[in-house]
């Protein structure tokens, strides 16, 4: 039997892409094959979102059951395995570390691991030093399954034009999920969403210097409500056709439009992230805002942004 790394994917669909790239290069550092485990983190009941990265033309394979940690059971078995891993010549866990802050970075260790035939890989990996090597063979493993599907609509011959330039704004992003609606997460998610159009419109009027007649479009989480008085330039709000969605995940339709933009402007977010990292112009322009930016949000991995993209105050 080969060499195997196990990744645990889960999360939101940026995690999952970085989770997935990130640990796909460092198998075929290791001379190892990747195998994905696209269930264990689904079946908890905390978990409110969906494995997505069947949408994309992949080549790893799916993990057998006996390699998931699924129900009870399973829970209880990975809980003793990770409680010894420590004491174990040969690691069956490898475990993305954190700081006391829970910040995180790019770390080669894995390299120097001794690590047992087949070890399981947990972390969020949120960089592309793990996967910048081969960052060709990473575009081609997020090949669109459904792009001749995604192209059908109106937006996409609009977005391939020259000089578009594509936003995103993160709403209510204190205030999802379960129990976390209070006055406090609300003054959070108002702030932040109004930090994130101020460092907007910064990265507008950068762009303008830098490009002719640029067009705007934006995607949102929340299109209806945003004041759209509060940006400095005309923008187009990306809706889709609900009769275009069906049988389709649209987080991944929004990811592939984003991607086919020529020049973007990156908010604090995973999947906003890779819908421009996933951009294939040469020319593009790629705004990023400064890391002392935000009150209440702060990049959980220092090396997060790459170091081409330009850094907006």
């Amino acid at each position: 039997m080969n060499k195997r790394i196990i990744t645990r994917i889960s999360n939101e669909l940026g995690n999952q892409l970085f989770m997935y790239a990130s640990t796909f290069a460092i198998a075929k550092k290791l001379g190892r094959d990747l195998i994905i485990d696209n269930e264990t983190a689904y079946k908890s009941k905390k978990n409110i979102s969906n494995y997505g990265l069947n949408n994309f033309k992949i080549s790893s394979n799916i993990a057998s059951s006996i390699d998931k940690f699924l129900g009870l059971k399973g829970y209880l078995k990975r809980k003793f395995l990770k409680k010894i891993n420590f004491i174990l010549k040969s690691k069956i866990f490898y475990v993305e570390s954190k700081n006391f802050n829970k910040i995180t970075r790019y770390n080669d260790s894995f390299i120097r691991t001794n690590l047992s035939n087949k070890v399981f890989f947990e972390g969020y990996f949120e960089t592309e030093r793990y996967f910048l090597d081969i960052k060709d063979k990473i575009i081609q493993e997020f090949d669109f399954k459904d792009k001749i599907h995604f192209e059908k609509t109106p937006f996409f011959k609009k977005i391939i034009q020259k000089n578009t330039v594509s936003i995103c704004l993160r709403q209510n992003r204190f205030i999802e999920g379960k129990k976390n609606t209070n006055t406090k997460n609300k003054f959070k998610s108002d702030n932040f969403r109004d930090e994130q159009i101020n460092y907007i419109n910064k990265s507008i009027t950068f762009i303008k210097k830098k490009i002719n007649d640029p067009t705007f479009y934006l995607w949102s989480n929340d299109l209806d409500n945003i004041d759209m008085s509060l940006f400095n330039t005309e923008i187009i709000k990306v809706s889709l056709d609900p009769q275009l969605l069906l049988n389709l995940d649209k987080r991944v339709f929004d990811l592939f439009l984003i991607s086919q933009c020529n020049h973007h402007i990156v908010i604090p977010s995973s999947f906003n992230w890779w819908g421009a990292w996933l951009c294939k112009r040469q020319d593009k322009i790629i705004c990023r805002p400064n890391n002392n930016f935000f009150t209440h949000f702060k990049i959980n991995n220092l090396d997060f942004w790459p170091t081409n993209w330009i850094e907006i105050s």
